[in-house]
């Protein structure tokens, strides 16, 4: 048919001279101005034309959907993870069980370790680490799996664990002679290395008004290594039983609260200034 000139399958403005297509070449920019990302259109002498709109946050939000950042392999019992820019906090979980450790009621130094062997209820492990180092690790106390993030926490009774509830260092645990070792090492390996490393210390009186000092009150069977220990050989699951001081913070809390410590905050990222800052931090030929 003399004269005619089809139309491409997409609706383009149709073929030209020598059967190329005379569609305009439509060239993208994102723009990102306070609050907002704006996806801009080029299209030859029309000019640029926002094209759609949307709150960066929201952005975001759906990029770390599509292409969510790649997690290492955890340690066995984690239960939640969170990062932030340099920040990692992990939530790793233990079942009650039977522990042998080593107790002495003097403090460092002294000569009246004793081995015990002592029933504990479930144990959270909340470790924070910063770029890749150990910042520290807390425990808490449950009667039962940890199922949503709002659940309680308790503190604990241990000597080398820091009492003082409401002071942030509260149920921290004492790790001065952390093995270098753990430099490098991966998170899979590191996380229980540094939990047996703990349990394997001595436990002494070195930490004045530790969470075993603050809980010797609570029920008679945990008021000494000896009646604990008692108490383990008559019933291993008693510490489920025992009405543990409930802790003021739960694992969200806990998050912020190291959030704060390195200068951050757990809003998500919804300005241009936060964006050039991540730029800015950026390593080169990341």
């Amino acid at each position: 048919m003399k004269g005619f000139s089809p139309s491409p399958p997409w609706g383009g403005e149709g073929w030209g001279e020598g059967g190329k297509c005379g569609a305009a070449e439509i060239s993208e920019k994102i723009i990102f101005t306070g609050q907002e990302a704006q996806l801009l259109e080029e299209s030859g002498d029309q000019g640029a034309r926002v094209a759609r709109r949307a709150p960066i946050d929201s952005l975001l939000r759906y990029v770390t959907g599509v292409m969510p950042a790649p997690l290492p392999v955890l340690p066995p019992g984690t239960r939640w993870l969170a990062a932030r820019k340099d920040l990692l906090f992990l939530v790793v979980e233990h079942l009650p069980q039977c522990r042998s450790l080593r107790g002495s009621w003097g403090k460092k130094g002294a000569d009246d370790y004793r081995t015990y062997r002592l029933a504990f209820p479930y144990i959270l492990y909340l470790l924070s680490f910063y770029r890749g180092d150990l910042q520290e690790m807390k425990m808490f106390y449950r009667v039962s799996p940890l199922t949503s993030l709002g659940d309680p926490l308790y503190h604990t009774n241990l000597p080398n664990v820091r009492g003082e509830p409401g002071h942030y260092g509260s149920q921290r645990v004492c790790l001065r002679y952390r093995p270098e070792m753990l430099e490098g090492v991966p998170l899979v390996e590191a996380v229980p290395t540094l939990i047996d490393f703990f349990w394997s210390t001595g436990f002494n009186q070195d930490i004045a008004g530790s969470a075993f000092e603050r809980a010797q009150g609570l029920d008679p069977r945990v008021a000494s290594f000896d009646s604990w220990e008692a108490a383990t050989q008559q019933d291993p699951l008693f510490p489920l039983q025992i009405n543990w001081e409930r802790a003021e913070q739960t694992i969200p809390g806990l998050w912020l609260e190291c959030l704060k410590l390195h200068g951050d905050t757990d809003q998500p990222l919804a300005s241009a200034e936060e964006l050039a800052d991540i730029l800015y931090r950026l390593p080169v030929g990341y």
